[in-house]
């Protein structure tokens, strides 16, 4: 890992030597250090990343003895190619852990997913979410053609109960999107669907476990999540970090680099945003500018909190309910005690905005409110840490302005020989070990002369 020596802002860039490589990664987060272990020794390349650290989003942060991520990144391995290759870069460095996951609603904890699980739902509202699943389930409703919307769709899929006490409130908390325009093309394999008995069973007859893509996870032992990136960026003979790409000329094949100067290319691979990498790119033309100026995004803040006292075994946890102002929390140190002190735990709670800026403070003592009202703490005194994280773009939203966008924007990508791959390159709902996976292949591509 290699910090790019810093150059008086002053400076005109044009004034440096060009330099000359095959390739250009954006971003060294988990889909260009793929990308770049692809490629190394076979194709010269410049994986430029802005931060002083890689990983993107999936790195780590410490202080005051604790390690926090950017909330909860957790690795879902289901290919063997990618396992192998991450197993492999954590080597002993890593844990395989069952899921323990609940929601808490009516002031109850029940276990995830909702739809399977409502035992620990009050009498009235397991009846209707379970007759209204049935219902639902033997209308032989069929959708019409095209993208559902997400409203429409959870109350022909789930009924009204389990829309109404989950699926329509925790979405709307977490999207901060109208759910009668956000499309549902990013629910599978994310929203478990259950069959009719799990639903019953999971009321009134046990707990259904092995529902949903996250049932088993890998977490590194010690470091955090950013262990995996660290381990990935190894003998990365191009990553040079403190990099911001200012602007691309991608029929040139020329980027200007901020304090650095100008590169030359062959090929690129982009892993930033898809909007803020068409919008710096100078040829790009009307029609694709329009087309990335109509994706949105929501943002979101994660308040990670160093807590002693604490006493849970849940990794984390859902809170539909209008009354707490997150819709997600979790106990990282029930992932890795090693990212706390010994006595102490690694609690992030993620709050969503539409991008708007988040009152941090009035946030904050909302949360402590919200983490009191369910149990996970009693006093405001356990608090002995705390860091807020900000995810500018955190969730794509999945609605038709995006349908219709993305392939004026990759048709034009295609013609000057640009991949733009990851969770925000290709501006998707996805996990980690799918970033991984898009840079292998985007690396194969450029080996085999794509």
């Amino acid at each position: 890992m290699r910090l790019a020596a810093a150059i008086p802002s002053k400076q005109n860039s044009l004034a440096f030597k060009m330099i000359k490589k095959d390739v250009l990664i954006v971003g060294a987060g988990l889909a260009g250090l793929s990308a770049a272990r692809a490629i190394e020794n076979k194709k010269t390349y410049l994986m430029a990343e802005k931060e002083n650290r890689p990983g993107g989003l999936a790195s780590t942060v410490k202080k005051g003895g604790f390690s926090f991520d950017y909330s909860g990144h957790l690795l879902h391995l289901r290919w063997p190619k990618t396992s192998k290759l991450i197993l492999n870069a954590l080597g002993g460095n890593c844990a395989r852990i069952k899921r323990d996951a609940r929601v808490f609603a009516h002031k109850s904890w029940t276990p995830y997913p909702f739809q399977a699980n409502l035992s620990g739902m009050p009498d009235e509202v397991k009846a209707e979410c379970v007759s209204g699943f049935l219902k639902a389930y033997n209308s032989g409703f069929v959708p019409g053609a095209g993208p559902e919307v997400f409203s429409r769709w959870t109350r022909r899929v789930f009924g009204g109960g389990i829309s109404r006490h989950f699926m329509l409130p925790y979405n709307a908390k977490l999207w901060q999107y109208p759910l009668e325009r956000l499309t549902t093309e990013w629910c599978a394999p994310f929203v478990p669907m259950p069959k009719p008995e799990e639903v019953v069973k999971g009321a009134y007859g046990g707990r259904n476990e092995g529902i949903g893509y996250n049932t088993v996870f890998h977490y590194p032992r010690s470091g955090g999540i950013g262990a995996l990136a660290n381990a990935l960026a190894q003998n990365s003979e191009g990553l040079r970090l403190g990099l911001e790409v200012e602007s691309i000329n991608l029929k040139k094949g020329v980027a200007n680099i901020r304090y650095f100067g100008p590169v030359s290319f062959r090929r690129l691979i982009n892993t930033m945003p898809l909007d803020e990498f068409v919008a710096m790119a100078e040829d790009a033309p009307v029609s694709v500018r329009r087309a990335a100026a109509a994706l949105r995004h929501n943002t979101v803040y994660v308040l990670n909190l160093g807590v002693k006292g604490l006493k849970s075994d849940m990794h984390w946890g859902y809170f539909p309910g209008a009354e707490f102002p997150f819709y997600r929390a979790g106990i990282a140190t029930n992932f890795s005690k090693a990212l706390a002190p010994r006595g102490c735990a690694s609690v992030y709670i993620e709050i969503s905005t539409s991008g708007e800026a988040l009152d941090l403070a009035s946030a904050e003592t909302a949360v402590i409110k919200g983490l009191k009202a369910c149990g996970l703490i009693r006093t405001s005194g356990q608090v002995v840490e705390k860091i807020w994280l900000k995810i500018p773009c955190a969730y794509v939203i999945f609605n038709r302005e995006r349908a219709k966008a993305l392939p004026v924007i990759f048709d034009w990508l295609k013609t000057r020989k640009v991949q733009s791959i990851g969770r925000y390159g290709a501006w998707k709902y996805s996990f980690m070990e799918e970033s991984v996976k898009e840079g292998l292949e985007a690396g194969e591509r450029l080996n085999a002369g794509w």
